[in-house]
């Protein structure tokens, strides 16, 4: 780990964020914010799309950049978002492995979009008690990927409505393939699991898991690379 750490040690949290400016995926979520007026039914679905955001059959950039041409139109109401996340789930180029299991985690999380609702300000000032109702919705571990990953994007997608709240240090990084290949190319204690290793780093960096995940998500190419 002191291998990867030595790379990363030059970030702070300004620097972080500027990286995180030029993710796809945030840009993606700009400019979809720009196209919905409801600006809890814009956060709900980012939220909602989170949850399904798993096994993509393309690049999750390309994902979130259909998602955003495909809902900027403004057309849909809240208590529509399950039906027309299914709808376009159902013919995304992006997104067509298990439809059927996905349309499913849809409707479970209905109640969760029924209590969201006028409270985003609430949940953005807390993203643990966001993660906790996710979790508990959908029958999943507080570290399950597609919880925690919900929390960041909808991170990304309240900085376009609120001052900027960092995410907090429990919520753990969304563990996939490119952080599972560094862990693997980068671990030089067989006592760490990729969960304490990544806990780890983090501490050492002053940078809370979700922020990290920015980071090691733009640079893997060339951190994979040069390991």
């Amino acid at each position: 780990m002191k291998r990867l750490y030595e790379k990363l040690k030059h970030y702070d949290l300004e620097k972080v964020l500027e990286l995180e400016k030029r993710d796809r995926q945030f840009i993606a979520l700009q400019k979809l914010e720009k196209n919905i007026k409801d600006k809890e039914l814009y956060l709900a679905i980012v939220i909602a799309n989170s949850i399904i955001c798993y096994q993509l059959s393309w690049k999750w950039e390309d994902y979130w950049e259909e998602f955003s041409d495909y809902f900027s139109d403004d057309s849909i109401n809240y208590n529509d978002i399950v039906f027309e996340l299914s709808k376009f789930i159902s013919q995304s180029k992006n997104n067509k492995r298990f439809i059927d299991t996905k349309i499913k985690r849809l409707k479970k999380l209905e109640s969760f979009l029924s209590e969201f609702y006028d409270k985003s300000k609430f949940f953005y000032d807390d993203m643990t008690k966001l993660r906790n109702l996710l979790a508990k919705t959908m029958w999943q571990k507080k570290d399950a990927k597609t919880i925690v990953f919900a929390v960041k994007m909808f991170g990304y997608a309240a900085r376009n409505i609120y001052d900027f709240s960092p995410y907090p240090n429990e919520i753990s990084i969304p563990i996939d393939s490119r952080l599972i290949a560094l862990y693997e190319s980068y671990n030089e204690d067989e006592k760490l699991n990729i969960d304490k290793f990544y806990e780890k780093l983090s501490s050492d960096l002053s940078i809370s898991p979700l922020h990290l995940d920015a980071i090691v998500w733009i640079n893997y190419d060339e951190l994979i690379n040069n390991s």
